[in-house]
């Protein structure tokens, strides 16, 4: 899909008869990003924190996340590219970027169109939410609405929720290098749900306890290595993410 402007402001009556009732729900957002903007420029600052540093997953990783848009800026078409790639760096080799949101939000559906490239060892794509203080983690709670790259070369993205007392997770019977809405709804509380979507259709739903006060924000990024396994030493990953789009529960 090519083009360089979403248009942010669609009748409601219009969307709410052309679109499934799921789409349809969410068009009012408490943030939202469409990523238009000039081919090569940064993801808004207004929005976004590029966080960076080399030591991540206790050390395990292999990347340094950067800023500047040296490893993630929008292409001209409505999208943000985020790259992570074969680079000397700081001592490290190879560089990513990771995107954290200014805003969170207590509870509520977050929806990311996105798709990546194919399989490569060490390759770790996410889209997901952690919940504040990230010290704490994971007292706050994490829902991974996407993470690619722990099961080999089967390439198949995968759902979890990390709470104190929950690991649970499942795979998307997809292809990620197509486009697709990954999406979770959930609230807090001690028995509370998160729910897995994408493309509209119900996958999981999981217990997901953590404190009532429990904002969350949303993060993007490639990780290298760990549990991705060893890096490809030519790696060259992208993920592409055409909206962010976050609203209250229907």
């Amino acid at each position: 899909m090519t083009r360089s402007i979403k248009p942010a402001a669609i009748a409601a009556a219009v969307l709410a008869f052309a679109l499934p009732t799921w789409q349809a729900q969410a068009q009012t957002y408490v943030f939202n990003d469409e990523f238009n903007g000039a081919a090569g420029s940064q993801p808004d600052p207004a929005k976004w924190e590029q966080q960076t540093g080399c030591e991540w997953g206790g050390g395990a990783e292999d990347q340094c996340y950067t800023d500047g848009g040296h490893n993630a800026k929008l292409n001209g078409a409505g999208q943000l590219v985020i790259t992570a790639r074969r680079e000397d760096y700081n001592g490290y080799r190879y560089t990513s970027a990771r995107l954290m949101s200014k805003q969170s939000h207590a509870k509520g559906r977050v929806q990311v169109r996105a798709k990546m490239s194919g399989w490569q060892s060490g390759a770790w794509p996410a889209i997901w939410t952690l919940g504040q203080p990230e010290a704490l983690w994971p007292r706050h709670g994490e829902l991974d609405l996407m993470e690619n790259g722990l099961n080999g070369s089967r390439w198949r993205p995968e759902y979890h929720v990390h709470t104190e007392t929950s690991g649970e997770g499942g795979e998307y019977a997809i292809d990620p290098s197509q486009w697709h809405v990954y999406e979770v709804r959930w609230s807090p509380g001690a028995s509370a749900k998160a729910s897995f979507y994408v493309d509209g259709r119900l996958v999981k739903t999981l217990p997901y306890a953590v404190p009532a006060n429990s904002p969350s924000t949303v993060l993007l990024n490639i990780a290298v290595g760990s549990y991705a396994g060893t890096p490809d030493p030519a790696l060259n990953s992208t993920m592409t993410i055409d909206y962010v789009r976050v609203s209250a529960l229907p």
